[in-house]
């Protein structure tokens, strides 16, 4: 159970948010539509734009069975982290091209997520198992430069194509399999993603981004986009295992044949089209838009993992295809007249095959974890500290579903939105068993994207004898702004 100064923490900090609501939030500021945009000429058509946000966590997280951290028995633990940190920049001077660039980081917190190197100052070294919190490195999450065959609509007429066509290259998340794997970072509906719908995230690919050359575009109402994609290289190798050990046939990732990866999705929009300028899609659009979309994507890369053939460092590495599919249907549906209420909702299926009983296990920021030399009971076959089962040959389903409650609740522009998600997994490396996590909270809108409160509590599997025995919870409280 969560303690209760926890709780007490989070009432106070939502409180503050009310106060200032009350306080501010007859005096927003007008509406913030173009972003930080430089124009060249009279017509918009010649620009550099810029979008930067930021996302901070407070969390409490009950820790797996058996876990410590920094070398101390834990139980549990408190922390504050930066989640993320984007700037994004686009130039466009004429309508035929566009280039764009977006630089980052990701997940620093007090123990995990630093730069390599340093020693005992904090940022890891030989005392410790990795890198801790400091210095993150801040790095290129995508750069592409991307050109105009057939426009979304006519130069001359201004009317809008049926057909059209980007063509772009560079490092890119213009990729397939679902809409969440494209997800924007500033405009979660549930404050962050599953994971397991970046389905080689860090491995073959930089945070969900792989090099390549990508077509995008419509064909009526249908959005489409379909990328050739060269890898990133993972060079893990296949362990040694006495005879008749079962990890003799887990698979590994292991792509050193450098196979090309295709990639594609799809999405019918039957009511209102959302942009395609950028890759990113979108979470909620906090009831200003009116969407229902039903989509399905892939992905596909050659022998990108391996397992053994035999029980010696010498015998050959059997290859396996990666082979990965995805339906998936997204609605934004706004009611109620001027009161403008909205039920978002998105769910996705995912089947995935990476070769024989591959299983994945990860966390998003976990500490500086190791084991507790003097606990005696279970583990979770999951990991230490936060990690669970996340990614593997078998399948996954994922539903959230959020409620925006109408303007009249809070007499401003700040709008309030509980939600709630699902998902329930099963691997083949643990059979029949199955797999679920929930998590229930809601956003405060202070004023739409830009600046926003999010309260979340979710769970995760604890994995004993190859099934799920238990659940550990996590408690956050993340505040994000976006410019």
């Amino acid at each position: 159970m969560i303690k209760i100064n926890v709780f007490r923490w989070a009432l106070f900090f939502a409180a503050a948010i009310f106060i200032s609501v009350d306080a501010f939030g007859q005096g927003e500021s007008p509406d913030y539509k173009e972003g930080m945009t430089l124009k060249f000429d009279s017509t918009g058509k010649k620009y550099i734009r810029f979008i930067t946000s930021a996302t901070f966590w407070a969390r409490y997280t009950e820790a797996n069975p058996g876990t410590a951290v920094n070398g101390i028995p834990k139980t549990n633990w408190t922390d504050f982290s930066l989640r993320q940190f984007r700037f994004i920049t686009i130039g466009q001077l004429s309508p035929r091209f566009l280039i764009l660039t977006d630089i980052g980081m990701d997940n620093q917190a007090f123990s995990s997520g630093g730069a390599p190197g340093g020693g005992n100052t904090g940022n890891g070294g030989a005392t410790f198992n990795g890198t801790l919190g400091k210095k993150p490195g801040i790095y290129l999450h995508g750069l592409t430069n991307e050109f105009t065959v057939i426009p979304d609509k006519d130069v001359k007429t201004g009317l809008t194509n049926r057909f059209s066509m980007y063509i772009g290259s560079g490092l890119h998340i213009w990729m397939g399999l679902s809409r969440m794997t494209s997800a924007s970072s500033s405009n979660y509906l549930a404050l962050d993603a599953p994971l397991f719908n970046w389905p080689t995230v860090e491995l073959s690919d930089q945070f969900g981004r792989e090099l390549g050359i990508y077509f995008k575009g419509n064909i009526g109402p249908v959005a489409y986009r379909w990328a050739l994609n060269k890898p990133f290289t993972v060079l893990s190798n296949a362990a040694n295992y006495p005879a008749g050990s079962p990890e003799i046939n887990y698979a590994v990732d292991n792509n050193a044949t450098g196979k090309l990866a295709t990639t594609g999705y799809a999405a019918w929009q039957f009511f209102d089209k959302e942009g395609n300028s950028l890759p990113y899609t979108t979470g909620t659009y906090v009831g200003t838009k009116k969407v229902f979309n039903i989509g399905a994507g892939y992905y596909s890369a050659g022998e990108g993992t391996v397992t053994q053939a035999g029980n010696s460092a010498t015998s050959p590495l059997i290859r396996h295809d990666i082979n990965l599919w995805a339906v998936d249907s997204f609605a934004d549906l706004p009611f109620g007249g001027h009161e403008n209420w909205a039920v978002t909702a998105y769910s996705v299926f995912y089947k995935y095959n990476f070769g024989p009983n591959y299983l994945r296990n990860g966390a998003i920021m976990n500490a500086n974890v190791s084991a507790d030399p003097g606990y005696v009971g279970p583990v979770s076959q999951g990991g230490l500290g936060n990690n669970a089962p996340l990614i593997g040959t078998g399948w996954s389903w994922f539903t959230q579903a959020g409620l925006l409650l109408p303007k009249s609740l809070t007499k401003s522009n700040t709008r309030i939105q509980p939600f709630g998600e699902f998902s329930l997994q099963k691997f083949q490396r643990y059979g029949n068993a199955n797999f679920t996590y929930w998590s229930a909270g809601g956003n405060i809108f202070l004023d739409g994207h830009y600046a926003r409160l999010t309260i979340k509590y979710q769970t995760r599997p604890i994995v004993e004898n190859n099934m799920q025995a238990a659940s550990k919870g996590t408690f956050i409280i993340a505040t994000q702004i976006t410019l």
